[in-house]
């Protein structure tokens, strides 16, 4: 079966780095012309739902088993062109041109693990809170992190329409701290206290191309959603709030 991959930098950029973020190995599934991976850390405090819009649709439903996405993502970055047509076997994906040839093998379904979370159950939750993080603000949160190096979690407080992100450990004495102002946008329930979140969620969107964050949560469950929509992508994070 022949798959084609649209814009092959966007997908490369936009889709598999993300995912190569969070983990080596990834479940890809194809439908019409969708390509879509549930994935988590290895801790299962982050998960990333990631959706890619490709142009070229597949005559039927396909699931890859990826077993080491750096090494694909290697692969595909040799193959000159903008659209690449692939060739999915039982247990690989081939290329060949007139300049480049090679063979991918996969793993087989149920070596890789999927995250047990329903999406479309989890957007049905009561988001009470929502702001936008524009990129730049982002980026100097992790510079800001190479001063608070002692502690990889970020406190969010929220002080009438501002968010302001502190890079410290409250629970530990004598920690060096960095905050700034993240966002003006905050609109929803009154928030007293601060809110310690994985500050690793910054370092993994920090690679990604976009311009503005879409951030909601529910205060009831500790859920957090990050939205960012690059090019032909949609891109969920899901988070919980940490104990202090």
């Amino acid at each position: 079966m022949n798959i084609v991959i649209s814009n092959k930098i966007c997908f490369v950029n936009n889709f598999l780095i993300p995912i190569s973020k969070l983990t080596n190995s990834a479940v890809v599934k194809f439908e019409n012309t969708k390509i879509t991976s549930l994935i988590s850390t290895n801790d299962n405090t982050i998960i990333l739902s990631i959706a890619y819009n490709n142009n070229c649709a597949v005559s039927e439903t396909l699931v890859l088993n990826i077993p080491d996405v750096n090494k694909l993502i290697r692969i595909l970055s040799v193959i000159e062109g903008a659209d690449i047509t692939l060739e999915v076997s039982k247990n690989n994906i081939s290329y060949t041109s007139t300049t480049v040839r090679f063979k991918y093998h996969l793993f087989e379904d149920g070596i890789i693990v999927c995250p047990k979370l329903n999406m479309s159950r989890l957007e049905e939750l009561d988001f009470d809170g929502r702001f936008n993080l524009p990129f730049v603000n982002i980026q100097n949160l992790v510079k800001g992190s190479s001063i608070a190096t002692d502690s990889n979690k970020i406190y969010l407080t929220y002080k009438e329409n501002n968010v302001f992100g502190e890079l410290t450990d409250k629970a530990r004495p004598n920690v060096d701290s960095y905050s700034i102002n993240i966002s003006d946008t905050y609109t929803g329930i009154k928030i007293n206290s601060s809110i310690p979140l994985n500050f690793e969620i910054f370092r993994i969107i920090s690679s990604m191309r976009f311009k503005e964050l879409k951030r909601e949560f529910s205060s009831k469950t500790g859920v957090y959603i990050f939205t960012a929509d690059p090019e032909n992508t949609n891109v969920k994070f899901v988070i919980s709030a940490l104990a202090n």
